[in-house]
């Protein structure tokens, strides 16, 4: 089932581990969801979520795509202990991993910024049935568009700076091809 680098990763708390945290770390979730396990079926993961950790002055936040909101910046913490206002933390297991190439400040800033100026950007729920379309029937392709998945506004946004993930068999990026790109190294798994 997917990539297999994760599987003995060192879980660390949230608090210990905020220090080491970069501005274009991947952030990773597997998630106990309907939509997750639909996506971790589909995609033979362990993955079903993906953005990108960004820093507001001391605040850690991630740039991410949802489905009830489109792009989006939350602080990190807020998976780990309110997630989506619920007072509860995110059901299931959270993941940050680097891209093993340093990025220049000018890389990051125009990641970033580029990033930025996607928030409010549409989910791409289309994208979501042309998907399960193209792998359970053979039917339909990726069309780029204004709207994205999580791993597609992951995958523009380092697409920026030169990176490009590749796709799965179908031509479709779950979170799953960014985690198992050969450049992405887990860091650890995030405990509250």
């Amino acid at each position: 089932m997917g990539t297999q680098k994760f599987q003995q990763i060192e879980q660390r708390r949230y608090a210990d581990v905020r220090s080491l945290i970069r501005p274009g770390d991947l952030f990773l979730a597997s998630g106990n969801y309907p939509v997750s396990r639909i996506i971790e079926h589909f995609s033979d993961s362990i993955f079903s979520h993906v953005g990108i950790i960004f820093f507001w002055k001391s605040r850690i936040l991630l740039l991410e795509s949802v489905e009830d909101d489109g792009v989006r910046a939350v602080p990190l913490s807020h998976y780990l202990n309110d997630y989506e206002n619920s007072g509860e933390p995110y059901s299931g297991r959270l993941f940050l991993a680097r891209y093993d190439q340093a990025f220049s400040e000018s890389q990051l800033d125009l990641m970033m910024g580029n990033a930025t100026d996607r928030l409010n950007r549409r989910y791409d729920k289309n994208e979501i049935g042309r998907i399960l379309a193209r792998i359970t029937l053979g039917l339909g392709k990726h069309r780029d568009d204004d709207a994205y998945i999580c791993s597609e506004f992951v995958d523009v946004c380092f697409r920026d700076i030169g990176v490009r993930f590749q796709p799965n068999r179908h031509g479709f990026l779950f979170p799953e091809n960014i985690a198992a790109d050969e450049k992405v190294r887990p860091l650890f798994e995030l405990l509250s």
